[in-house]
């Protein structure tokens, strides 16, 4: 499974609609993440694919972003 499959599962996995998942699409401004889904999202993240993203951060990651934090094993804190 690619990084972004990885992470549009994720998404799906907690009720974000697959059609709505372009790579350009942020979390907050475009998907609606409410903040039960933001933490599931951020705990599957660094349960699955060892990455710990600040989702609470003023930056409204895309899920493009996510990807490339997922495939680079990067982490923002």
């Amino acid at each position: 499974m690619s990084p972004l499959s990885a992470v549009r599962h994720i998404l799906v996995e907690i009720g974000v609609q697959e059609d709505a998942l372009a790579p350009d699409r942020a979390l907050r401004a475009d998907l609606g993440l409410d903040s039960t889904e933001t933490t599931e999202l951020g705990l599957a993240l660094e349960k699955w694919h060892g990455v710990t993203v600040d989702l609470w951060d003023r930056h409204d990651y895309t899920i493009e972003e996510l990807d490339q934090l997922v495939a680079g094993k990067q982490t923002s804190a």
